[in-house]
């Protein structure tokens, strides 16, 4: 069993001739955790689209300061402030409404299918038809650009939330959640719902179900007669939370317990609640390869992840330090030996 786990930075840097370069503002480019609430001329008109967020933002610009620490602190105010859980209701429909029309100007002004994704998939496609192994991916990001690899280059079709996991040959768990998931909300007269406004303003009255559904509106509020909220966790230091269905935390528990190779891309290994999960139900001592933007970013994400799973002690972890982009471009031999040992 082969897991690939993608962060932040794999969808930061997935288009191989549009390589970050961060002295440089990029209007379309996926944000990074910290660029999350930048001023960006679109970011800015989504925060004025759900205006109770805007109370939080100079916060959220806080350099000297993780944005998930900021963000796990506001959270914990909200025992004792109940307008916080307005304004983190925001927080949620702003970063799903971002989000979305981040990837798409990013698809549709930028790379037009091109991506880092595509080819990585189709790599590790090549090297499956060959062994025959299943394969999990888990992606903490929320946007959609994996699947949209999948579809195009694997006819991974998703019409559900059972298509993520009912192949054979590969399941595909967010653990996060994603803009295209909504759950739903069972108590409708609690509020007069005539858009998002009301759900943020009675978010304390709302009973949000853990029953998802997949939507593909750009403005999330219902599907068919059935209200959502959005399906996507804030994230916070040591983001302790899911935001999937209970059968997909289920798949990945029995993907984990076969795993004998790990590759992670652009992920920083800080989610605690999987990484308690990997510890638990990783029982072999699997290869690591990691992905990262420079060899600190590398270093990290492989101490963060051997405190919880036991490597393999005999084959040292591959590291490639130049990115998702550098991964394709110039270590995609590397890769291939990896898979092969």
């Amino acid at each position: 069993m082969l897991l690939i786990v993608f962060g932040a930075g794999a969808s930061y840097d997935s288009v191989p001739h549009l390589q970050p370069n961060k002295s440089v503002p990029e209007e379309d480019r996926p944000p990074l955790a910290n660029q999350l609430f930048d001023n960006r001329p679109n970011f800015v008109e989504a925060m004025e689209r759900f205006g109770d967020c805007m109370d939080l933002v100079p916060l959220l610009r806080n350099s000297t300061l993780p944005i998930e620490k900021v963000l796990a602190r506001l959270r914990e105010q909200a025992d004792t402030y109940p307008r916080r859980f307005q304004q983190l209701a925001a927080i949620q429909y702003y970063l799903r409404y971002m989000l979305f029309n981040c990837q798409s100007n990013w698809k549709q002004k930028r790379h037009r299918g091109i991506t880092n994704y595509r080819t990585f998939v189709d790599e590790i496609e090549r090297w499956r038809s060959r062994t025959n192994e299943r394969v999990c991916f888990v992606t903490f990001n929320y946007d959609t650009m994996l699947e949209e690899a999948m579809q195009q280059t694997i006819d991974f079709k998703i019409d559900e939330l059972r298509s993520y996991v009912n192949r054979s040959d590969y399941t595909l768990i967010k653990l996060h959640g994603s803009v295209n998931w909504g759950r739903e909300i069972d108590n409708l007269g609690v509020a007069s719902v005539n858009g998002a406004a009301d759900m943020i303003k009675n978010v304390t009255l709302l009973t949000i179900s853990d029953r998802f559904r997949v939507v593909n509106t750009q403005h999330l509020l219902r599907e068919g007669n059935v209200y959502v909220f959005p399906a996507l966790t804030i994230p916070v230091e040591t983001k302790d939370e899911f935001a999937c269905p209970k059968d997909h935390v289920a798949t990945l528990e029995d993907c984990l317990d076969k795993v004998t190779k790990i590759i992670t891309i652009g992920w920083r290994a800080m989610e605690r609640e999987f990484l308690f999960l990997m510890q638990k139900k990783i029982v072999l001592r699997p290869n690591i390869l990691v992905v990262s933007g420079d060899l600190n970013g590398a270093q990290e994400s492989l101490l963060n992840l051997s405190s919880y799973v036991s490597l393999h002690t005999i084959a040292p972890p591959v590291m490639i330090t130049d990115g998702f982009s550098g991964l394709i471009r110039g270590s995609m031999e590397r890769l291939e030996v990896f898979l092969s040992e």
